[in-house]
């Protein structure tokens, strides 16, 4: 089974690429981005998810904390929030 592609680094202007560059400028640290999203309004980490190159299910597919399961104990928004860090994470990494 062939690996599917790496994310392409988004442009500065982008909405990601914004994003990337403030987590950057704002936040230093071993938990930069996490730090970062955490202080994101959820209609800030929607509009991160609806520009991803990734979609939620290869997120799904590839990261067991991405994954919802029958009966998670995780709230709406701590779902939002770790799918926006694994995408602006795995983006500034791709």
């Amino acid at each position: 089974m062939e690996a599917a592609p790496a994310p392409e680094k988004p442009e500065a202007g982008s909405v990601i690429g914004g994003h990337v560059q403030r987590a950057h400028a704002t936040i230093k640290g071993e938990h930069q981005f996490s730090d970062y999203v955490q202080r994101l309004g959820l209609d800030e980490c929607v509009e991160i998810l609806a520009e991803s190159p990734v979609s939620l299910s290869s997120l799904a597919s590839r990261h067991g904390p991405c994954r919802v399961r029958a009966g998670e104990d995780r709230s709406f928004d701590e779902v939002i929030r770790t799918w926006t860090l694994y995408v602006l994470s795995g983006i500034e990494a791709g």
